[in-house]
């Protein structure tokens, strides 16, 4: 996984937007014609499947991250999501691991990964699979 800083989201237009579920992609500063979850984009990565995006929704404790992978057309390949009402999930840090794992660091001392899996056997569909790391500290 290579950092980029390609993808941008569009910033609310009016009062209230704040609180919008999703937003409008941005290539280079070009609109795509895709939205996505979440009003912040907090990484982004070139990956050998797909580009990664992690977003946010700016809300304060109750925080949560949208991971998307998108493919050179910006159509969306895999998704996953990590938060729960009234929970908060602030991602401190992330890393890459390998080419298709990132790491990921949440407040206080939590840890995940972020896999990317590749199509195997009668599943032909990429996935995006979390798992919890009890085993770092």
């Amino acid at each position: 996984m290579t950092p980029i800083q390609r993808y941008s989201l569009a910033g609310p237009s009016g009062a209230g937007d704040q609180a919008l579920s999703s937003s409008a992609l941005l290539d280079a500063g070009r609109a795509t014609g895709v939205k996505v979850s979440g009003c912040l984009i907090e990484a982004q990565y070139a990956t050998p499947l797909g580009t990664l995006l992690i977003t946010s929704y700016d809300c304060p404790f109750e925080e949560a991250n949208s991971f998307v992978l998108l493919d050179e057309r910006h159509a969306e390949l895999a998704r996953a999501a990590l938060g729960a009402p009234y929970a908060s999930f602030l991602l401190l840090e992330h890393w890459p691991v390998d080419a298709l794992t990132l790491a990921l660091h949440y407040a206080p001392d939590v840890f995940y990964t972020l896999r990317i899996a590749p199509p195997q056997g009668w599943r032909r569909t990429l996935r995006l699979q979390l798992q919890a790391q009890t085993d770092w500290a």
